[in-house]
C-alpha cells in the first residue's frame, strides 16, 4: 500500500518482473503546473536569451517569464542547476536567469536588453533593508550576463569548485571568479517579486 506523508509526498513500492523492488517518490504540489509553458517564439538574434531554471512550475512565474524563454528541468539532482548554467556558459551568449520562484516584468526585460553594464540583477522584494543588499550580490534570480562578460572569463563556471556545485552556493562561485576577473554587479530597481514557491525549503528557492 502506498504510504501518504504530512506534505503531500506519495511513497509507492513497485515490483518488477525478476522480482526486484523499486520504491517510488509521487509529489503532489497543489497549485503548481505540471510543465512549463510551450515557447510562442526563439528571441531575435543579437537579443537577451532568457532561461528558466526550475525544479516545479508556479503559475506566478509561468504569467511574467518571456514567451521565448528556455524551462529547464533541474529537479534531478542539487547539481543539475550548475549543469544548466555550465551549459549555457559555454554557449558564449547574453543571456538572463530567472529562477522558478521569481516573477518576471516587462520593465524588467526590457532594462536587461538596454542597460550598458556587463552583470545586472533586479534585487528581490523581500530584501529586509537596503543595507542588505551586498548580502544578496551574487543572486542569480533574476540577473543577465553580457556575452562580451561571458566570452572575456570562459571558465567562470566552468573552474567552481565541485564542493561548490551544489544549488546552494553555484552563485556565490560564480559571483567569485566574475569579481575576480574584475567585474561586479549593477542593481536594478524597483524590485520583484520573490515568492520562495510558497514555502523556503525547496530546491532552487533560496
Amino acid at each position: 500500500m502506498p504510504v501518504a506523508s504530512p506534505d503531500g509526498t506519495v511513497l509507492r513500492t513497485v515490483t518488477d518482473p525478476s522480482g526486484h523492488r523499486t520504491v517510488i517518490t509521487e509529489i503532489e504540489r497543489p497549485g503548481f503546473l505540471d510543465a512549463p509553458p510551450k515557447q510562442t517564439k526563439r528571441p531575435a538574434a543579437n537579443k537577451v536569451a532568457w532561461y528558466v531554471p526550475y525544479t516545479l512550475v508556479h503559475p506566478a512565474t509561468v504569467k511574467g517569464a518571456p514567451k521565448h524563454a528556455t524551462w529547464i528541468d533541474v529537479s534531478s539532482s542539487p547539481v543539475a542547476y550548475y549543469g544548466a548554467l555550465h551549459d549555457i556558459w559555454e554557449g558564449g551568449e547574453s543571456f538572463a536567469l530567472l529562477e522558478h520562484d521569481v516573477v518576471c516584468r516587462p520593465d524588467v526585460a526590457k532594462a536587461f536588453e538596454e542597460c550598458p553594464e556587463p552583470w545586472c540583477a533586479f534585487g528581490y522584494s523581500d530584501i529586509c533593508h537596503p543595507e542588505c543588499m551586498e548580502a544578496w550580490a551574487n543572486m542569480l534570480g533574476c540577473t543577465r550576463f553580457r556575452s562580451e562578460l561571458v566570452q572575456q572569463v570562459p571558465d567562470a563556471v566552468s573552474s567552481i569548485p565541485a564542493d561548490g556545485w551544489d544549488w546552494h552556493n553555484v552563485c556565490d562561485g560564480l559571483g567569485r571568479n566574475l569579481r575576480a576577473a574584475g567585474f561586479t554587479h549593477h542593481w536594478h530597481f524597483p524590485a520583484v517579486e520573490h515568492h520562495h514557491m510558497g514555502r523556503h525549503d525547496t530546491p532552487g528557492s533560496a
